[in-house]
């Protein structure tokens, strides 16, 4: 595979987000600032109406897991969890914290996910779509999450028409902010999901305001 597909972040965010020091720093951030905790509280929120929906799962694959912001409430809804990241230490981190009752660990892309087609019931990919730099790689990281899920899939993107990225682009052509938003068309990840044999059943901005992230609940069709 190219290097691209093995470096989807820029060098600099990458040595961070892969060291013991960006690890702790990601997860002090998720605990102690307002805006993050009050979007995890949503995140949540989705989350639990996008599972009331699904159903039960023996497994759920988180990808990237992170610290394991999410392991409690996904461990609560599947027998076996497996949490995957690009970071060693994120991986590290998650399983001293969360251990390995009903657990499993890998470092992995989620762009080259090393696990057999349709071996997990329910993918969960959230906030890593605008971190990768080109069209194609968003698209990859999509059809990968639907090649190994059986059932479903839960994924984030940052939406091209959302109200904060039309801001943005308009901000652009002002010449008051450079360089565009690693965004998705909803059409377009609808006729990806489509490609890869799923339907979407919804997707709900994280906020209409302030985010221009889209939680989409993806899932596969019958037959």
């Amino acid at each position: 595979m190219t290097e691209s597909i093995h470096r989807p972040l820029v060098e600099g965010k990458m040595r961070n987000y892969n060291s013991v020091r960006g690890a702790e720093a990601y997860k002090a951030d998720h605990q102690s600032k307002f805006h993050r905790k009050f979007s995890d509280r949503k995140e949540r929120a989705l989350l639990e109406e996008y599972f009331d929906v699904v159903g039960a799962s023996d497994t759920i694959l988180d990808l990237p897991c992170g610290h394991g912001r999410l392991s409690g409430f996904l461990k609560e809804r599947c027998n076996n969890l497996v949490e995957g990241d690009w970071s060693f230490n994120m991986v590290e981190l998650n399983q001293r914290d969360n251990g390995r009752d009903g657990r499993s660990y890998v470092r992995c892309s989620a762009l080259e996910i090393p696990l057999p087609d349709r071996s997990i019931d329910t993918v969960v990919s959230f906030r890593l779509s605008h971190h990768l730099s080109t069209p194609e790689l968003r698209e990859r990281h999509l059809q990968e999450l639907f090649r190994v899920a059986r059932k479903a899939v839960i994924v984030t993107w940052f939406s091209s028409s959302s109200l904060k990225n039309v801001l943005r682009e308009l901000r652009i052509k002002l010449g008051l902010a450079k360089g565009s938003k690693n965004t998705l068309a909803n059409a377009r990840v609808r006729e990806v999901a489509q490609a890869c044999g799923f339907t979407q059943h919804t997707a709900k901005p994280l906020f209409v305001v302030g985010s221009g992230h889209v939680i989409g609940l993806f899932l596969r069709q019958q037959g």
